[in-house]
């Protein structure tokens, strides 16, 4: 195994505790201290891979990025049926939960703290607009090939699904029994789908 190997594994290891501490504590506080207790490392090699708890911050973002990608983005590639590519992208990021518990957990938390720290803000700001992207290029598909409404406009759509799609998760992750996150996710992608296919009806003028 080359060194830039070695290295991107530790600093690996580092990122997946500080998730893991994280989860107990949150961001603020989850010290250095304990970020090394829990990935086995001396507190000298997390500040000699990361330097200061900032850049500590953009790997675990850029980990959680990394893993809803891996899980998701296979389902809003290119190539593949619109409808089908929307109903999947709802239906595994949803249910990733399920899975990646932990990593939606500090996404979560990432999410709540942002308005009072500007730049982890602008960090998550680049997350969103990655998600919306990939959700508004598959409105946009069905668009052009006749599967959905011209008068749907495809970044609004995106960011009102994904704002369904995290607080369905936000909701479970909190009450765990409260629903059936499966039926749910089923609910989220019957109501996108029939949104963007549907005909609104005609009004006459003067009408409320």
């Amino acid at each position: 195994m080359g060194r830039s190997s070695v290295t991107a594994e530790r600093r690996r290891q580092i990122i997946d505790a500080t998730v893991r501490v994280m989860g107990q504590k949150g961001w603020q506080e989850a010290s250095i201290e304990e970020i090394s207790k829990a990935a086995g490392v001396s507190r000298g090699l997390v500040s000699y891979h990361f330097g200061d708890k900032a850049a500590l911050l953009a790997g675990v973002l850029e980990r959680c990025r990394e893993v809803f990608v891996d899980t998701v983005a296979v389902s809003i590639g290119p190539g593949l049926d619109p409808v089908y590519r929307l109903r999947m992208v709802t239906r595994t990021a949803i249910l990733m939960a399920r899975k990646e518990a932990l990593t939606y957990d500090v996404f979560l938390h990432f999410t709540a703290s942002a308005r009072t720290e500007p730049q982890l803000a602008d960090r998550l700001r680049d997350l969103y607009r990655d998600f919306r992207r990939g959700v508004a290029g598959a409105i946009r598909d069905g668009q052009r090939n006749g599967f959905f409404r011209l008068d749907v406009d495809p970044e609004a759509a995106a960011a009102n699904h994904i704002g369904t799609v995290i607080g369905i998760v936000f909701q479970w992750l909190l009450d765990q029994d409260g629903f059936e996150l499966e039926l749910a996710a089923r609910h989220a992608e019957d109501a996108l789908v029939s949104h963007l296919m549907r005909r609104l009806p005609m009004f006459a003028e003067g009408d409320g």
